[in-house]
């Protein structure tokens, strides 16, 4: 097949969306498709047009084997509801405008959110007689609602028209998380159009590593019990309670929190730490993903956060199994299936969001069983290695679309 895939983000820009879709093209292209991704101008993380793409509105190129076609985007922190919909909205345009010099192909594959890039992907899809599925890995604008992204009102009640609109043109819509299924059924979607694409991760490249005494040394955490929070620092976190755990554990001094990546909310958490006068956290910029695998093993304890919003119940962040794959015990805030998938797989503790308390008596457990700690780590490694590597996960999409694929055209032949 002949697939075109749009997504925002995507390498060099960093993230759990990127990474997902890098995956996914590399993948299906191993596979024997011809795979092209149109993405916006690499800003991402940081608001600002990387110096390689610097004034340029629209770039071809090969990347990591890839046709990449990267076009313009209004590039900005995205702290406000204007910037984010200028954001939003200018690769929505750019991306549409470009998707009419692109080739021919046989399926687009649009991701949402942003919930616009599915405008971009409806449109090209139609222009180049080509199926439309719309992969979903987080419900908007009622997730944007939620964290205050979206005000509620006519501006998300137009995107929830929106939404339910490209729900209809898809002929099939992905999902990251298996609880989306009843949610969209009860929107309106046959269940017959959903398929599970859930989030995994690529073992051959995380998997433990065995040294990284050079690593550690460079953060200034010699021999200490490292709590490590990796991506991003936004607002869905609830990376203020970590804190709160750090000043209840102070008194260890052998005991470091470390947050590395980059986001919305990380001058304010840094500035926050400062006045708390936390000398056991330690922030890091955004590290290439590539040293991800070994930063994961230098740490002892990984954190999987999130706000205290029943917007989460169904929520599988893409680190848990990133920190799993290390072998890592995970300390998570999950609720519903995230919780679920923890206790099935016995690969860590849960605490409730936002519970900092909670979250410093967990930290304390696993620093003084160091037994319980490995053992969780293990569990952990050998479930995802079963369950969910990357590859399996793709495999399995492959084939649901090769067998939808098939049907589309018989039924068209008739």
């Amino acid at each position: 097949m002949k697939i075109l895939i749009i997504s925002q983000y995507y390498p060099p820009e960093t993230g759990a969306l990127a990474t997902r879709m890098s995956n996914l093209a590399k993948q299906l292209q191993t596979k024997g498709h011809d795979v092209i991704v149109l993405t916006e101008i690499p800003n991402y993380p940081s608001g600002v047009v990387t110096p390689k793409y610097r004034f340029k509105l629209f770039v071809k190129e090969k990347y990591n084997g890839i046709k990449v076609f990267r076009t313009f985007v209004c590039a900005n922190p995205r702290k406000t509801n204007f910037q984010r919909m200028s954001f939003y909205l200018s690769f929505m345009f750019s991306a549409t405008i470009a998707g009419l010099f692109l080739p021919k192909v046989d399926m687009v594959i649009a991701t949402s959110p942003p919930l616009f890039v599915g405008v971009s992907g409806f449109v090209t899809s139609r222009l180049k007689g080509a199926k439309f599925i719309l992969d979903i890995r987080d419900l908007w604008p009622e997730s944007a609602v939620y964290l205050g992204e979206l005000k509620a009102g006519k501006i998300a009640n137009l995107a929830g028209r929106l939404e339910q609109y490209l729900y209809k043109k898809a002929e099939k819509i992905t999902i990251a998380v298996p609880g989306f299924r009843g949610r969209l059924v009860d929107k309106g979607v046959p269940d017959s159009k959903i398929i599970n694409f859930q989030n995994g991760v690529d073992t051959r490249h995380f998997q433990p590593c065995a040294s990284h005494d050079e690593l550690k040394n460079s953060f200034n955490m010699g021999n200490k019990f490292v709590v490590l929070f990796s991506g991003n620092h936004g607002l869905a976190q609830g990376l203020f309670t970590v804190l709160e755990a750090a000043q209840l554990l102070k008194e260890y001094k052998d005991i470091v929190f470390l947050f590395v990546g980059s986001g919305v909310d990380k001058d304010r958490l840094m500035s926050t730490a400062g006045n708390m006068q936390l000398g056991n956290v330690i922030f890091s910029p955004e590290k290439p993903h590539q040293q991800m695998p070994e930063i994961i093993s230098m740490s002892d304890v990984c954190l999987v956060p999130l706000k205290n919003l029943q917007l989460f119940d169904n929520a599988l962040p893409s680190k848990m199994f990133e920190y799993m794959a290390c072998g890592k015990p995970i300390l998570s805030t999950l609720t519903g299936e995230g919780r679920d998938l923890i206790m099935r797989s016995n690969s860590g503790l849960s605490v409730p969001p936002e519970d900092a308390p909670q979250m410093a008596k967990a930290v304390i457990k696993l620093y003084n069983d160091r037994a319980l700690k490995a053992s969780l780590g293990y569990n952990g490694l050998l479930y995802v290695r079963e369950h969910f590597s990357r590859e399996k996960m793709i495999s399995l999409l492959e084939s649901e679309l090769l067998n939808f694929s098939y049907s589309f055209k018989q039924n068209s032949n008739k």
